[in-house]
């Protein structure tokens, strides 16, 4: 059993990066809509790194992400610093609380399964927003180790070689149906689609082999009864 991290396990996503987005402008004194500043950033892991689709480029998360504040910066011609504002976002990241759900479902399957996790992130940031969490796992791979990102076929191959298990044998869970569903199908693992806001399945998307409104999901599906 695999899982993502941030948008599964960790409680960051598209509010909290908009709500960092308005803390670096707030730093940096930059006139900028944080909403606006998010969606360019954004646009710009698309066209710089091809970010979310199939073949993305691989580079550490704090330089790709300097340089997608630099381009930003420079199309709005503001001010920024864009190594401040990534060192600002890999903070708010390593801060970033778990869902309270993610615990007990780790220790619910604990006894189970092998439990391992794959995160398109830097080393440092994700092992420190594990620890201040309390998320253990026998295995924690990153797109660092793999010198590749999801949903790159490349670093779920990397993670089963680490594990030492066939792809087909692996259930990978998530949030982000390119990367979490897409990625893993591809390298031939199963993938458990964790939809909490019930978003139709993007086109050209496989069917995931499970879809749940909630990491708790698994527990059921996974969990033979009376265990």
């Amino acid at each position: 059993m695999v899982f993502d991290a941030y948008g599964t396990l960790i409680d960051f996503t598209e509010p909290d990066f908009i709500a960092t987005m308005a803390e670096i402008c707030g730093q940096q004194r930059l006139d900028a809509d944080a909403a606006d500043l998010w969606k360019r950033f954004l646009r710009a892991s698309y066209f710089m790194r091809s970010e979310h689709h199939h073949d993305p480029v691989y580079k550490r998360y704090d330089q790709a992400w300097a340089d997608q504040f630099e381009h930003v910066f420079k199309r709005l011609k503001l001010p920024g610093d864009p190594c401040a504002a990534a060192n600002h976002l890999k903070a708010r990241l390593a801060g970033a609380p778990a869902y309270g759900e993610a615990r007990p479902v780790i220790e619910a399957l604990r006894p189970h399964y092998r439990l391992a996790l794959l995160s398109n992130a830097d080393d440092d940031f994700l092992n420190e927003v594990l620890d201040r969490n309390g998320l253990r796992f026998e295995t924690v791979i990153s797109s660092e180790q793999a010198g590749a990102i999801k949903p790159n076929p490349a670093i779920f191959g990397y993670a089963a070689g680490v594990l030492g298990i066939a792809s087909r044998h692996i259930l990978y869970a998530g949030d982000n149906p390119i990367p979490d569903v897409l990625g893993p199908i591809n390298a031939g693992m199963q993938a458990a689609w964790i939809n909490r806001t019930n978003q139709p399945r993007p086109r050209r998307i496989p069917r995931p082999t499970y879809r749940l409104r909630s990491l708790s999901g698994l527990v059921p599906l996974l969990v033979p009864p009376g265990n």
